[in-house]
């Protein structure tokens, strides 16, 4: 998931705080006005979706303005190593034990377990300030909005995992 990484980290060149610099650093606006209302637009998107994500962990929803910068990068990252995996995509032999799981699943998967762990006490009172999303939201949010994952999975249509209205960026 290297991909997913680099994607991520290039990502933030596009979002709510980084996208007002450029390459030396200096604040410019390059995105016009009608852009950048849109592009607000989109991430409002992510906020909300973040601001109603039922966190069980929790018992409580989370804020979306606190962790948009990440989310953002986030949808970018695993967007890009999507789009780079099926460029090189070629006929893949099947890992032992997985043989009933296609390649566009296992992509999926091995993305989810990078997240994959539990939380104590202070993992919990820290993430409430935390600017990176929790775990599940970083798994399940973002991938709900991938049609990829849907079709992967074969999500049914105003499924959780792949809900009517689909948070996107680009």
């Amino acid at each position: 998931m290297v991909g997913q990484i680099i994607g991520h980290e290039i990502g933030h060149a596009f979002d709510p705080q980084n996208s007002q610099y450029d390459s030396d650093f200096n604040q410019v606006n390059w995105l016009n006005s009608e852009d950048l209302r849109e592009y607000g637009n989109r991430q409002k998107c992510l906020i909300d979706q973040y601001d109603n994500h039922d966190d069980p962990s929790f018992g409580r929803n989370l804020k979306g303005t606190t962790t948009v910068i990440e989310n953002v990068a986030d949808m970018l990252g695993i967007k890009t190593a999507w789009m780079a995996y099926k460029d090189i995509k070629g006929v893949q032999p099947s890992i032992i034990g997985f043989e009933d799981y296609s390649p566009d699943k296992l992509f999926f998967h091995l993305r989810a377990l990078t997240w994959c762990s539990s939380y104590d006490t202070h993992a919990l009172s820290r993430q409430l300030k935390a600017v990176h999303g929790v775990k599940n939201f970083r798994v399940n949010g973002i991938h709900s909005n991938m049609k990829e994952f849907a079709e992967a999975f074969q999500c049914p249509i105003g499924s959780p995992m792949n809900p009517k209205k689909k948070c996107t960026l680009f």
